[in-house]
């Protein structure tokens, strides 16, 4: 089975995400895609997040309904930090010896490619899709990460955690971004208020 690893932190999970995710299944000729919420992204260190096990709830509650996007918990349940994705994919690949991984990255970390911790190997060892993303200029990568990713078109969707994390902090209205159950979930645990 092909597996895209789609990581992130997922705070809160939103219809670009998902809408993302099914793109790239079916355009990567994926058979499933995990969306996997990050705990404690590299380049995140030191940014107030939401606990990682509420954020993993909201990606469940967000692909419940789904047999081919499924919410992951593979980057929650060790003890590393800064978790690293290298040796997340190590570890996957290690697990499920059958399957194949393939890591789903935005525009922003293709960009940002080279100051992943050991990203080499990354591309030396697994396939890497890179989806474009409003704003973020893929041109501007360094050479090598362009060789390898591969990068598709896809719908760009202007729609970003940050923006439905501020919408609820100023009391307006997040329905239609966010699956109905994340939207219940997040005013139930009064998250980002």
């Amino acid at each position: 089975m092909r597996i895209g690893l789609f990581g992130g932190t997922f705070d809160p999970p939103h219809w670009g995400h998902l809408i993302l995710a099914e793109w790239i299944r079916c355009e990567g000729k994926l058979d499933k895609v995990w969306l996997a919420p990050a705990r404690v992204p590299p380049h995140k260190v030191g940014r107030k997040l939401t606990d990682e096990w509420l954020r993993f709830e909201m990606v469940k509650l967000a692909c419940a309904d789904d047999k081919f996007i499924v919410a992951s918990d593979c980057d929650l349940v060790h003890d590393r930090k800064p978790s690293y994705t290298i040796d997340l994919l190590d570890e996957l690949s290690a697990k499920f010896p059958d399957d194949e991984f393939v890591l789903i990255v935005g525009a922003d970390s293709i960009v940002e490619f080279t100051t992943w911790h050991n990203w080499q190997e990354i591309l030396d060892r697994y396939d890497v899709y890179g989806l474009l993303r409003p704003n973020f200029d893929v041109r501007a990568a360094d050479k090598m990460v362009l060789e390898k990713v591969k990068i598709f078109k896809s719908p760009l969707i202007e729609l970003s955690s940050t923006m439905i994390r501020q919408r609820v902090k100023e009391g307006k209205s997040i329905r239609f971004m966010v699956p109905a159950a994340v939207e219940k979930f997040i005013y139930e645990k009064k998250l980002y208020v």
